[in-house]
């Protein structure tokens, strides 16, 4: 893991105002400088994030607005850092949505959204900030996949095809950009309680239950676990890994031992 004492190269974080995004922020925040926060809702999210860094004895981070599937907006802000020299080595593209739906129900915007914001607002995240982290040493590309990239579930059919979407991404980004000094992985939490699935457990427990029940070690996971796991793959001792995803689930993807 990192020495807390170095500092590392200028973080940047997708979807990083709330949920795993921000719990992986403070995390690096200890090991890299500057710290960028984008989110749709970085404005109204400064008090929240403050106090979470404050909370680690960190300094405020920068907040940036913007939605990672607008392309106008991504290069304006690519272009700001570039011209106000701004190092940034490591990007952490966390933005995500979940719209739980049977696959014959799901509404049309909804299966769009999923895409643009999961799959596609990813790879332009990566795209159009590459320049930056390519630019230096040991750059670290990081993407949040989930769980469902492996697991198949109800209700969740193209959520998990947006995430098994991102798991191969990084497999394709990581042939061309680690060759050029950089790595390239992603995350793929199991069940968490986050802003995504909070409201859903505290409404069906018996369906959070039933989860527990197959997670071999025996807990829900926190968002600490996927933190921890970042810290990881941002740090130099991670070098020799890329093209991974890197499943945090407790066990479930290994299998059941219910027979």
């Amino acid at each position: 893991m990192p020495d807390g004492s170095r500092t590392v190269r200028g973080l940047f974080v997708t979807g990083g105002t709330s949920g795993i995004g921000l719990a992986i922020a403070v995390r690096l925040a200890a090991t890299h400088a500057p710290v960028f926060l984008m989110s749709r809702q970085a404005s109204s999210s400064g008090d929240e994030v403050a106090t979470a860094f404050a909370e680690r004895g960190l300094p405020s981070p920068n907040l940036l607005d913007g939605d990672v599937a607008d392309r106008p907006r991504m290069l304006e802000i690519r272009d700001r850092l570039v011209g106000d020299g701004v190092d940034i080595g490591t990007v952490v593209a966390s933005a995500g949505i979940a719209v739980r739906s049977l696959a014959l129900e799901v509404a049309d915007e909804d299966v769009r959204a999923m895409i643009d914001t999961n799959l596609y607002g990813l790879f332009l995240t990566f795209q159009t900030l590459a320049s930056l982290v390519l630019a230096g040493p040991e750059g670290r590309f990081i993407a949040v996949s989930s769980l469902s990239a492996v697991h198949g579930q109800r209700l969740r059919a193209v959520y998990a095809a947006t995430k098994a979407g991102v798991s191969g991404l990084v497999r394709g980004l990581a042939t061309e950009w680690s060759p050029m000094g950089a790595t390239v992985n992603a995350i793929g939490p199991g069940l968490l309680k986050t802003p995504l699935t909070s409201a859903y457990m505290d409404a069906h427990p018996e369906r959070a239950q039933a989860a527990l029940d197959h997670i071999l070690v025996g807990r829900l996971g926190k968002l600490q676990d996927v933190a921890h796991a970042a810290e990881f793959l941002a740090s130099p001792e991670s070098s020799f890994v890329t093209g991974q995803t890197i499943l945090v689930d407790g066990g479930v993807s290994a299998g059941s031992d219910w027979w």
